[in-house]
């Protein structure tokens, strides 16, 4: 569904990030998150049993080693979270090649009401609960498996394939050295109107972006999704490329 930032779900990812959207997309994952709320869920299982074992006998090792896996686990999260945290902004660098600066951009345009946001569900979740795709006047910003930031003058084509245990969006830009996968997680039944509704708002912002996994160049068919680099490659020695109608 295409929603506005008036939609909770933005709003709430706005918090986590304290503003920053960029932030709360990168923080908001990762296996520090999971090992702390597997700590807790071992440690709400063991620590009543522990602190019965100590009441009952203070020189008890059992009752000390029992909780022991769900602190350790609880300790090794917050460490891992809280470098994850620190590190967001040199992550995005690293990965997108932008500076800190063009990083600021993208989060004063993701903060802007014109940004679209496309709402799915997550499998299993009752109602949509996750944005899978923030567009603003210039980035294309997925939030999938890893984040995906792209300017949209840069994008060169998208398609979308479900050929994979996690549905995902096909993506060839100038800044790739090949088709880039960025997977998807979303319920069955929205994959179709998610596909539909970021391509079709891709093409209205950047009428140049091929869409569709067919392309055509110098009278030869190409797959996106397997020719990522040979496409590139006729792409900047100035060729031209086409859907395949």
């Amino acid at each position: 569904m295409i929603a506005s930032t008036e939609h909770k779900i933005y709003q709430k990812q706005k918090k986590i990030g304290k503003g920053s959207i960029l932030k709360s997309i990168r923080i908001d994952k990762g296996g520090g998150k999971g090992l702390i709320a597997g700590a807790i869920v071992l440690l709400v299982f063991t620590l009543p049993l522990t602190i019965l074992g100590i009441i009952a006998d203070a020189t008890s090792l059992f009752s000390y080693i029992l909780s022991a896996p769900g602190i350790l686990l609880l300790v090794l999260g917050i460490i891992l979270k809280r470098k994850r945290d620190s590190g967001w902004i040199s992550y995005y660098q690293e990965t997108t090649g932008f500076s800190e600066g063009e990083l600021q951009q993208i989060d004063r345009e993701l903060a802007d009401p014109s940004v679209m946001l496309v709402i799915c569900k997550t499998p299993n979740a009752a109602i949509d609960n996750y944005i899978a795709c923030f567009l603003t006047q210039h980035y294309m910003v997925m939030n999938g498996v890893d984040p995906y930031v792209r300017r949209l003058e840069d994008i060169i084509a998208v398609a979308f394939s479900d050929s994979t245990d996690i549905w995902s969006m096909k993506c060839l830009t100038t800044q790739d050295k090949e088709t880039t996968t960025v997977g998807l997680v979303t319920d069955t039944d929205k994959k179709a109107a998610l596909c539909t509704e970021i391509m079709l708002e891709l093409r209205s912002r950047n009428p140049k972006i091929i869409c569709g996994q067919e392309i055509v160049c110098d009278g030869r068919n190409y797959i996106l999704e397997r020719d990522g680099a040979e496409l590139l490659r006729l792409y900047k020695e100035g060729h031209s490329l086409e859907p395949v109608k």
